[in-house]
């Protein structure tokens, strides 16, 4: 009989989705390409929340990304991973039974002092409620956020990076649930401003 945590559902992210308020996070050591992710993130993108606690490819995660925006997407990513920084979206992603969601996505990427990539991390939210049509969109970050919100959610992202070195499971645990109140306002934000499209 299959482990409850082994299955990647409709019913089992509609369970996650409503625990959680919509919101997720994703971290991906670079170096090694594993990446891990909560629940919420992990069923979003196709990954049983078991396989996701053992890490799975960037690339397995891109799967789920509608095939008319994974390009830009992981392009806009690979930018980032090559030079550091932060990069906002909105795509669809396509669950194992063929429902397409809406997701919004900011993340961080971390280099050493040498200048290489070693880690992303980043909040996910499914905004399919309030965005049952329109344009994919992902752009990098520039070098300086004025805004406080895209500030904060960057700071936190840091935050949560330097914790998970340090090693304390309930000062991470803390950051992360800081990293999904975070998420939440930024999605509030996004839900309400147009985007530049992908195409």
């Amino acid at each position: 009989m299959e482990h409850s945590d082994d299955v990647v559902s409709e019913a089992a992210l509609a369970t996650a989705l409503e625990s959680s308020g919509g919101v997720g996070f994703w971290m991906w050591d670079i170096i090694e390409d594993d990446a891990r992710a909560d629940p919420v993130a992990a069923l979003l993108f196709n990954i049983s929340p078991a396989r996701s606690r053992a890490g799975v490819r960037l690339s397995e995660i891109l799967e789920a990304v509608h095939s008319e925006d994974r390009a830009h997407i992981s392009q806009v990513i690979l930018d980032c991973v090559r030079s550091g920084g932060s990069y906002t979206a909105e795509y669809r992603v396509c669950s194992t039974e063929g429902r397409l969601r809406w997701v919004f996505t900011r993340g961080h990427f971390y280099r050493d002092e040498n200048g290489r990539p070693t880690t992303g991390r980043g909040v996910v939210v499914e905004i399919s409620d309030s965005k049952a049509a329109g344009v994919a969109f992902a752009m990098r970050d520039g070098t300086t956020i004025d805004d406080a919100l895209n500030k904060t959610a960057d700071l936190c992202l840091s935050l949560h990076n330097a914790v998970s070195q340090f090693g304390d499971s309930r000062i991470i645990a803390l950051t992360e649930t800081l990293l999904l109140e975070v998420g939440k306002h930024l999605a509030d934000r996004q839900r309400s401003s147009p985007q530049v499209s992908l195409h």
